[in-house]
């Protein structure tokens, strides 16, 4: 019987996941992070840590995606552990219902942990319950992100650390342990050094734990060497290092230059306007724990009552949670972006709320009123939490930015389709589908020369634009388009940027070519194809910021560099001799002197 309820609870945190899933999220992953984990799954579903783009692959380059050789392969560059849990579920069909069934283990896992730790059998019943009812767990666990595989991980490490009595333990802990460093490396830091203290006074473990560790650590160096070149580089520092700027910017630890400007700019602005320092660091760190503490059970006050237990049994094993918690806490605080939004929490945290719900449900039964603890949870959600969840469902639109059946309900089986939105196309593009005759290629619209090249490139097959509303007022809708046929290629649209050297992102500027531009940094080297035939001339769109003179150094593969100069401020362009015969229309673009943004470049018959 005893097996039979905790099934029952496990049945039920599936369910509502589900129901989050279906109510909250409106059908499927809803921010970027979750769109590309998405993406990334479908891509190792197919067999690979990347997925082949043809040309013109600025039609497929974007947010998250790193480029490597001539930017025909791309590769997300998020840590493979989650996405290869997820490509089960790609392989089986359901991709959308891994997370809630992760939701279930995560209530099973908070279970044993809870006996592991020698807990009474109703702590552990009221710590499970607390995790059934735990609204950021069931988001965690609807939408598709890596964190509530995480806490999973993170709390069965410590459970089989803890199982002296099963001769296998070291080696299933060390199995998660891997699995949650190809997933979240910091956050498998510190279940290392909780499980490493677990296991102090047993070293014939540590080989045993080690072994299990391994398979963890050699998919995420293999992913590293796929997308990078080096099996200990890192794909987010290498991505940003080329994406974003200054340099260093997305680095672990305080000081200046921290702060990426493009994919944290306004936050940067507003916090870290001297750099990442001790001030913005103990900011973050309050917001985290600020918000955990709703996140946790989703009432504060509730929550509270793990600093009592925590007291009462700081000589008991229960100690180990609070250190954990602590340890969580204190591991994210060199990063310098707070990582909250609406109806996610305290995301840096989330390993550590079975920890906290354990506590707490040992505090309430020890105060005798563990009757009460689920119905505040539950008033905690009605009256307090659910604000955010609210927020989250009905931000930017509604609804997730491609939806499968919108493109079902218009008959649309094969051809080119083109989104709009980063999200649209991790969620719409399939890495299995390459013709256009016989699937649906879906690409990014540019409303430039990418368009028409991509058209005519895959046959001129039956086209269509996804119409999304940002607002909410009208269904998205498929719309049939023909791309024009135009010359002009917008710079910012080959972002990330295909780069010798430097780093380059997309900037605003009124007066540049719709309103936008890519940013250079000074140094920077970048190569761009120009499809165009020959004899043609080409015209570089260029956004001058400042009164200095602007020095550009461009150049055709196999040609001679030519200097291009003039001052600034403002837009203004250039016109070169286009390729040399025969040759690849490759173009070097290099920043010499002054600052600025590439605008444009626009191949122009000679007789114009």
């Amino acid at each position: 019987m005893r097996r039979f309820w905790l099934a029952m609870l496990c049945l039920l945190a599936f369910g509502l996941s589900c129901a989050y899933l279906s109510s909250y999220l409106r059908g499927g992953p809803r921010i970027i992070d979750a769109t590309s984990y998405f993406l990334e799954a479908r891509s190792l579903a197919a067999g690979s840590f990347s997925f082949h783009a043809p040309d013109p692959t600025g039609a497929f380059r974007g947010r998250f995606l790193l480029a490597h050789g001539d930017g025909h392969q791309l590769g997300v560059i998020f840590p493979p552990g989650y996405p290869l849990v997820l490509a089960l579920g790609v392989r089986l069909g359901v991709p959308l219902l891994v997370g809630p069934a992760l939701g279930a283990l995560l209530v099973l896992s908070t279970f044993a942990l809870a006996r592991a730790l020698e807990q009474a059998p109703k702590v552990a019943w009221l710590a499970a319950a607390l995790s059934v009812l735990c609204a950021a767990l069931r988001y965690h666990t609807a939408d598709t992100m890596s964190h509530g595989l995480a806490a999973l991980l993170a709390s069965a490490a410590l459970t089989f650390a803890l199982r002296r009595d099963w001769r296998l333990s070291p080696v299933w802990a060390g199995m998660c342990l891997g699995l949650l460093l190809a997933t979240r490396p910091v956050s498998a830091a510190v279940s290392l050094l909780l499980g490493g203290w677990v296991l102090r006074k047993t070293p014939r473990a540590w080989p045993l734990l080690v072994l299990g560790v391994l398979p963890g650590f050699l998919l995420l160096i293999c992913q590293q060497h796929a997308l990078t070149g080096s099996y200990f580089s890192s794909t987010q520092l290498h991505y940003y290092a080329i994406a974003d700027a200054p340099s260093g910017c997305f680095r672990y630890g305080f000081g200046q230059g921290i702060g990426c400007r493009f994919e944290h700019g306004d936050y940067v602005s507003h916090y870290l306007p001297s750099g990442y320092g001790w001030a913005p660091a103990l900011r973050n760190l309050g917001v985290h724990l600020l918000v955990f503490a709703t996140d946790a059970t989703n009432a504060a006050p509730l929550t509270l009552l793990a600093g009592y237990a925590l007291v009462r049994h700081v000589r008991s094993p229960l100690a180990l949670l609070g250190v954990g918690i602590g340890l969580q806490a204190l591991a994210y605080v060199p990063f310098y972006f707070d990582g909250n939004y609406p109806g996610g929490g305290a995301r840096f945290l989330c390993e550590a709320i079975p920890f906290c719900q354990i506590l707490v449900a040992r505090a309430a039964c020890d105060l005798r009123v563990g009757w009460l603890a689920p119905p505040l949870a539950l008033a905690g959600f009605a009256l307090h939490a659910r604000r955010a969840h609210e927020e989250l469902r009905d931000r930017e639109g509604g609804r997730p930015m491609f939806e499968p059946g919108v493109v079902a309900r218009a008959g649309v089986r094969h051809g080119l389709l083109l989104v709009t939105t980063d999200h649209g196309f991790n969620l719409g593009h399939d890495p299995s589908v390459t013709d256009a005759n016989v699937g649906l290629v879906v690409a990014r619209a540019h409303d430039d020369a990418h368009d028409w090249q991509l058209y005519d490139a895959l046959g001129r097959p039956p086209t269509y634009r996804y119409v999304y509303d940002f607002k909410g007022r009208k269904p998205p809708h498929l719309m049939e388009y023909v791309p024009p046929r135009t010359a002009r290629l917008e710079a910012e649209a080959e972002w990330p940027a295909l780069l010798e050297r430097g780093s380059a992102y997309p900037t605003h500027y009124p007066c540049a070519s719709q309103g936008k531009a890519l940013r250079l940094l000074p140094a920077t080297r970048s190569t761009f194809k120009v499809a165009a035939a020959a004899p043609v001339e080409l015209e570089i769109g260029w956004v001058a910021t400042s009164s200095a003179l602007t020095k550009l150094s461009v150049a055709w593969a196999g040609a001679p560099r030519v200097e291009l100069s003039a001052p600034g401020p403002g837009c203004l362009s250039w016109r070169v001799p286009g390729p040399p015969p025969s040759s690849v229309p490759l173009l070097s673009v290099e920043l010499v002197a002054g600052e600025g943004a590439l605008d444009y470049l626009e191949a122009l018959e000679l007789t114009r």
